[in-house]
């Protein structure tokens, strides 16, 4: 890793496309980065999936990248179907509690489920 008063490395000079970045990131930097966000979904922040997705869009469609990385574009796809899953899951628990309610679940079950009418 450089420091900001260090002369650019040839690793640094290898960059890696972003969705926001003119220049990209160096590709150690983005391989972390990607790698990072990708694992720390998995410990119920699924938005951390999105947030990688988006970050590193080009490499979820290469064909409008210039550099595309092949381990960034692995983690990015993969963030970019968790993603997706979770927000499925997501979106079934809520309308199942909010359309089904007790009628679904029955009344006893559903106040031990439902967070709004528990007894603490």
């Amino acid at each position: 890793m450089s420091t900001p008063d260090a002369a650019p490395t040839d690793d640094d000079a290898d960059t890696v496309a972003t969705c926001d970045a003119a220049r990209g990131l160096p590709r150690h930097r983005a391989r972390a980065l990607a790698d990072r966000l990708y694992f720390l979904g998995f410990f119920a922040l699924p938005w951390l999936w999105v947030l990688n997705a988006w970050t590193f869009a080009p490499h979820v469609d290469p064909r409008s990248a210039t550099s595309v990385d092949a381990h960034v574009a692995k983690r990015a796809r993969a963030s970019r179907a968790l993603a997706v899953g979770a927000s499925v899951v997501i979106a079934t628990w809520a309308l199942t509690f909010y359309l089904g309610g007790a009628s679904l679940f029955g009344v006893r079950a559903f106040e031990r489920l439902a967070v709004t009418t528990a007894r603490w």
